[in-house]
């Protein structure tokens, strides 16, 4: 994933009026950009970089679910959608079968 690729959603976002999807890739924007502002790469941003920060967010995101009481319905919901828009950005992870399976042929 780029951070270009990011924008681009951002702003078919607000054209659509969707203001929490918007908001969910906004702060992934941001997250993104200040990794990079940390790493001093502020101009040229490595997907790997991106990809690192999105995985963050999403396990971020989770434990915001997790914690949520159950009363609050509403910022359960809320905290799910943002789960949801950042998984869909998230790399691809190897399932253990394919780790096992990995490990296996190699060694």
């Amino acid at each position: 994933m780029n951070i270009e690729s990011l924008r681009k959603d951002m702003v078919a976002a607000m054209k659509a009026k969707d203001k929490p999807r918007k908001e969910a890739i906004s702060s992934l924007v941001s997250a993104v950009k200040k990794a990079a502002i940390d790493a001093g790469c502020r101009e040229d941003i490595p997907e790997d970089m991106v990809d690192r920060v999105i995985l963050k967010e999403l396990k971020t995101a989770k434990e915001q679910i997790d914690t949520c009481p159950e009363s609050r319905t509403d910022l359960k919901e809320e905290y799910q959608f943002r789960y949801d828009v950042i998984s869909e950005y998230a790399p691809k992870l190897l399932s253990a079968e394919e780790v096992k399976a990995i490990l296996t042929e190699k060694f």
